[in-house]
C-alpha cells in the first residue's frame, strides 16, 4: 500500500461501512511506505552511476552514468587536464582484443577541464573506450582501453 492510499484509507480510527455508518474502532495498525520507484537526483542532473563496479576508471578521468537507455560519458582524464580545445571518444563493442561496430564521436566541452557525451547505446556487447584529441593525443588506458560492462542491453557479454 503507498503512502497516499493509507492516508485515502484511514479516518483516523473510524471505521465505515456503507450499510452502517461509521463504527468506533482501535486505530489502524501504520503501513510501511511501499517505494514503487526511486531516483537520487541530487549528485548528477541524470542520476547516479550505473553500479560501482562499472566506474573502476573514475580515479583517471573517466565515468560512465545511466541517463535511460542511453549512456552518459564523462571525461576529465589527461588529455582534457592538458588543455584539449577538441575530444573524441573511440568506442566500440565486444571483446577488448577485437572491437565491433567502431564509431568516433565528438565529445562537449562542459568546463575547463572536463568534457561529456551522451551515448546512444546501439548493440549488446561490453563497451570499450578510448580518447583522442583533436592533435591526435590518445589516453587508451596505457593501452589497455577504458571497458564496461553493457548494461542497458540483459544478457550482454
Amino acid at each position: 500500500m503507498g503512502f497516499f492510499d493509507f492516508l485515502l484509507n484511514s479516518t483516523n480510527g473510524i471505521k465505515t461501512d456503507n450499510n452502517i455508518g461509521p463504527t468506533q474502532s482501535k486505530p489502524l495498525d501504520f503501513q510501511p511506505y511501499n517505494e514503487e520507484f526511486s531516483m537520487d537526483m541530487t549528485t548528477e542532473p541524470y542520476g547516479n552511476n550505473m553500479f560501482e563496479g562499472s566506474n573502476i576508471f573514475s580515479n583517471n578521468g573517466v565515468e560512465l552514468q545511466d541517463a535511460r537507455n542511453t549512456l552518459r560519458l564523462v571525461y576529465s582524464g589527461i588529455l582534457a587536464k592538458n588543455n584539449a580545445d577538441e575530444l573524441y571518444a573511440v568506442i566500440g563493442y565486444g571483446n577488448n582484443l577485437a572491437w565491433e561496430d567502431v564509431e568516433t564521436y565528438p565529445m562537449h566541452k562542459i568546463s575547463d577541464d572536463k568534457f561529456e557525451l551522451m551515448l546512444p547505446v546501439k548493440r549488446p556487447g561490453n563497451i570499450n573506450i578510448a580518447f583522442k584529441d583533436g592533435s591526435d593525443n590518445w589516453d587508451n588506458n596505457s593501452g589497455m582501453n577504458y571497458c564496461f560492462k553493457n548494461y542497458v542491453y540483459e544478457g550482454s557479454q
